[in-house]
């Protein structure tokens, strides 16, 4: 038999995150604790992060903000035509399986 030693880990995370997670891995078997060892062999085997991470799946503060501004004067504008619920969605309504 050989014996391993071992170095624990702790990781915070979002508790709905966290549950979600638990659920999903539960669904195929896993527990926690071998995904995060599993995917942390992957890193070490493929010499690189299993997933792509992107700076488009991010929205920089500084559009966030220059959105905002820019909603913020459209209210501020008598001017501004303000469409109803059913101008928005009313070509969805029936065709998405739900309503809206």
């Amino acid at each position: 038999m050989i014996i391993v030693a071992t170095k624990a880990i702790t990781v915070r995370v979002d508790e709905q995150v966290k549950e979600q997670a638990e659920e999903m891995l539960n669904d195929i078997g896993l527990t926690m604790s071998t995904y995060f060892v599993s995917s942390l062999k992957a890193l070490i085997r493929e010499k690189k992060v299993p997933f792509t991470l992107a700076a488009s799946d991010f929205i920089p503060d500084e559009i966030i903000l220059e959105k905002l501004a820019e909603s913020e004067r459209e209210a501020a504008d008598p001017n501004t035509k303000w469409l109803t619920h059913d101008e928005v969605f009313g070509k969805y309504r029936g065709k998405l399986g739900y309503e809206i």
